[in-house]
């Protein structure tokens, strides 16, 4: 069995199949009093960017932030992250995605 820190950062990365990746998780409990991982600005930027280069699907990416939205095992290095995160978990009430969203999104985390 691997590590919960492990699985977190191929969740984060998005390296893996997220069901394989949701089913190991599921083995650790759900509540943490701390954080295992934390979600930087570069990281999201990558994932963003497998979508723009279609490596990963815009239903993908949904289901990805669905997944690292609410879990007590991860942070994020500022709230931009967490609302990115958010927008992407919830495309019905916050717009459909798009390359020229994440375009924008990923030149926004550059800076």
């Amino acid at each position: 069995m691997r590590n919960r820190t492990d699985i977190l950062k191929d969740l984060v990365s998005f390296n893996g199949d997220l069901s394989a990746l949701k089913s190991e998780l599921s083995q650790y409990p759900w509540d943490t009093e701390e954080p295992y991982f934390i979600i930087t600005r570069s990281q999201l930027s990558e994932v963003l960017t497998k979508c723009i280069d279609q490596i990963i699907t815009f239903q993908s990416l949904e289901d990805w932030a669905n997944m690292i939205e609410c879990r007590d095992d991860l942070d994020f290095e500022d709230e931009e992250i967490q609302e990115i995160i958010f927008e992407f978990s919830s495309p019905e009430i916050n717009g459909e995605i798009t390359k020229g969203r994440l375009q924008e999104i990923v030149n926004e985390l550059s800076k």
